[in-house]
């Protein structure tokens, strides 16, 4: 498919989704075409911008059937819980792993595919041997679809930059995430 071809595609998916006065921005159109082209991408746009759309837009794309998931690290649980309020009111699975809510059940729901959206902090991304498990099954390897680093601003002092020694204000931003090759991620 050529990227024309793509772009249309992307756009008549997302249509009948959204309401009428909100169609798809260039900017999501954009970064939805480098995900499923396969590259890494970053969308650095102002709040309001639609960048939380972006990942559903890319999450839509998939079969039902896939049970994908998309992962979003985010710095401060309130944004999750925002977050899971939103996906949830549009129809999607949700949930924000905290300390409180981080139960076995949880963790087995998330292998099972119950959630679409699941939202965490890097804390619980980098140091939750529970988390560490599920994210490294192969099973949950085959279901992820997008890693989303929200507030990727905020990368620096997560400890998830891969070269310590890069200025921190080089617009290219490496980022040293423990995901398979085959997993786009998508910072915002």
């Amino acid at each position: 498919m050529n990227k024309s071809d793509l772009t249309e595609a992307i756009i008549d998916d997302c249509l009948p989704r959204y309401p009428e006065n909100e169609p798809p921005k260039p900017v999501q159109i954009d970064a939805v075409v480098n995900l499923v082209e396969g590259r890494h991408t970053f969308v650095m746009a102002g709040m309001g911008c639609g960048k939380s759309r972006i990942s559903e837009m890319y999450y839509n794309l998939f079969a039902k059937l896939k049970k994908a998931v998309i992962l979003v690290l985010n710095p401060l649980d309130a944004l999750g819980d925002n977050q899971v309020l939103e996906k949830t009111a549009a129809g999607y699975t949700a949930v924000n792993l905290k300390s409180q809510n981080f139960t076995c059940k949880v963790a087995a729901d998330i292998q099972k595919g119950k959630y679409n959206f699941v939202y965490l902090s890097p804390k619980v991304f980098l140091n939750n041997e529970m988390f560490t498990q599920i994210y490294h099954d192969s099973a949950f390897q085959d279901c992820l679809a997008l890693v989303v680093v929200d507030e990727a601003h905020m990368i620096y002092s997560w400890g998830l930059v891969a070269n310590t020694r890069s200025c921190p204000h080089t617009s290219v931003i490496k980022i040293k995430l423990y995901s398979s090759h085959c997993t786009e991620s998508l910072a915002v």
